[in-house]
C-alpha cells in the first residue's frame, strides 16, 4: 500500500496529474469528509479535487507522520500555497486523513482539513509556516499486529465514550493561529469511522455530535443540535490514549448554525 500512497502524494497531488489518480484510484473510489460523502473518482471526487487546485495553483503536499497497517495508511499532512483568488496571500492548514486498499488500489478515504484555519490565514495575509516533514515516511513500519488492533480499538472506544464536551479538555485541537476560536459543543453521541494502529501511535476518524454552546464568532446562539467530524493522531500507553493531535472541521458547525439561523429568520413573521 506505500507505493499506492507514494504515487498518491507526489504523482497525483503534487505533480497535479488525475491521471495518475487514475492509475492507483477504485473507479468507484469513496471520499467521507465532514457530513459530505463523494462516490466515484471520475464522476465526483476529480472534479472535486481540481477545482481545488484551481484554487491553488502552486498547492504543495507534505506529511508530518504516516502509520499503516498494510491495509490502511493514515497521514498527517499539510497542503500549502497561494491562493488564486486572493493574490499574495497564501496558507498552510494541516489535515488528517485514512486510506483503504483493496484488490491493488486506493478504495476509500476518511479526511478532515483545517478549512476553518486556513480561511483565517487568507483573511489575515498571513500563512503559517508549514511544519517540519517526516524524514522518510516510506520506510521502517512495523509489521500489522491484530492484537495492537484490538487494543486499540477498545482504547479508542473507551476514550470517545468518555467524551461530555468537545474540545477535550486534554490534547491540541485544530493547532494554530485560529486554533483558540472552538465551537463548544456538549456531546450526545459519538461514532469512530475509520482507525489505523501502528506500534504505539494511533490515527482515527470520528464523528460527533451534540449541543452547541458557543465559542464561535457571529455563528449562532447556543443550543443548536450540531455534528463535527475529527481526525486525530495519538499515543497507546497503558490502554490509554494520550498526546492527541486533532483537526476538527469546524466549517461545517458554522454552515450548520447559519442554516438553523437563517431557518428561524424564515418563519419570524
Amino acid at each position: 500500500m506505500l507505493d499506492l500512497m507514494r504515487r498518491y502524494v507526489h504523482g497525483f497531488v503534487n505533480a497535479q496529474d488525475p491521471d495518475a489518480a487514475r492509475s492507483i484510484m477504485a473507479a468507484d473510489y469513496r471520499l467521507h469528509m465532514g457530513s459530505d460523502t463523494l462516490v466515484g473518482r471520475d464522476d465526483q471526487y476529480l472534479p472535486a479535487v481540481l477545482h481545488q487546485m484551481a484554487q491553488f495553483p502552486g498547492l504543495g503536499f507534505s506529511i508530518h507522520e504516516l502509520i499503516t497497517d498494510g491495509t490502511r495508511t493514515a497521514l498527517l499532512f499539510s497542503e500549502h500555497g497561494h491562493a488564486e483568488r486572493s493574490p499574495g496571500h497564501g496558507a498552510a492548514w494541516r489535515g488528517v486523513s485514512i486510506y483503504r486498499a483493496e484488490n491493488g488500489l486506493l478504495a476509500e478515504c476518511w479526511v478532515e482539513q483545517d478549512h476553518f484555519g486556513r480561511r483565517h490565514q487568507l483573511a489575515v495575509g498571513e500563512a503559517e509556516p508549514v511544519r517540519p516533514v517526516a524524514l522518510d515516511p516510506w520506510s521502517a513500519h512495523e509489521p500489522a499486529d491484530d492484537t495492537r488492533r484490538e487494543q486499540a480499538e477498545v482504547a479508542l472506544q473507551q476514550w470517545l465514550g468518555r467524551l461530555t464536551s468537545w474540545p477535550p479538555a486534554e490534547g491540541a485541537v485544530d493547532a494554530g493561529s485560529s486554533g483558540s476560536t472552538q465551537p463548544r459543543i456538549e456531546v450526545t453521541s459519538v461514532v469512530l469511522n475509520a482507525f489505523v494502529v501502528e506500534g504505539a501511535r494511533v490515527a482515527f476518524n470520528a464523528t460527533i455530535a451534540g449541543t452547541y454552546r458557543g465559542g464561535l464568532p457571529d455563528a449562532g446562539d447556543p443550543g443548536v443540535p450540531v455534528t463535527t467530524a475529527i481526525g486525530a493522531f495519538a499515543r497507546l500507553a497503558d490502554g490509554e490514549l494520550t498526546d492527541l493531535d486533532a483537526i476538527s472541521n469546524r466549517v461545517l458547525v458554522q454552515r450548520q448554525l447559519r442554516a438553523a439561523r437563517e431557518g428561524t429568520a424564515s418563519r419570524t413573521p
